[in-house]
């Protein structure tokens, strides 16, 4: 007699068989289920203590609002300055991935001033606002010579605040007055 035969032959005599094989095969896979939770488990304590940091909710981009949820994460993987609190009002210095971790050098509290980068100053400079956003790095020009390269930290209705270093003031200053600045955009640093 063929072998399924013989099984539907038992099933058919004795229904209760069906029912136990029904549960040993549930209670495998519970086990299964188990195993694996444990094993997660496991691997998370491996990582050691955990802390609770502050990680971006989306995308931000410099001179935007930052908005932050709480996270656990293993305390090996807190990168150092990672900001305690996140006040309102805080603004994003430079881009912030969605999920990352917020540090204290990616935010400020002071909006378009806490932008400019130590050791420059910003000018507010006539220009077609629409071509630029607040982060976006510039060549800045007067009349054909590049006077320094500039950071956007603020956009007006009419005109950009732009952030150069200081030792090029002076003839930003100059280039301003004889109204003969031209914006280039750059890739970066």
């Amino acid at each position: 007699m063929h072998l399924l035969a013989r099984v539907r032959l038992m099933v058919a005599r004795h229904p209760w068989t069906y029912w136990v094989v029904i549960a040993a095969l549930s209670g495998a896979l519970a086990l299964g289920v188990a195993r694996a939770m444990a094993g997660v488990d496991a691997a998370r304590r491996s990582w050691g203590e955990q802390d609770t940091v502050w990680t971006a909710s989306a995308a931000i981009d410099p001179g935007q609002p930052v908005i932050a949820g709480r996270r656990e994460v293993p305390r090996a993987v807190v990168p150092a300055g990672a900001a305690d609190d996140i006040p309102n009002g805080v603004v994003a210095r430079q881009h912030i991935g969605p999920g990352e971790i917020i540090t204290d050098a990616d935010i400020t509290t002071a909006g378009p001033a806490g932008l400019i980068p130590d050791g420059w100053v910003a000018f507010a400079v006539p220009a077609p606002v629409e071509h630029f956003a607040v982060g976006d790095h510039l060549e800045v020009y007067a009349a054909e010579q590049l006077v320094a390269t500039g950071l956007v930290v603020d956009r007006g209705e009419s005109e950009l605040m732009v952030a150069i270093p200081a030792d090029a003031a002076p003839a930003m200053a100059t280039a301003l007055l004889a109204d003969a600045v031209t914006l280039g955009l750059s890739p970066g640093p």
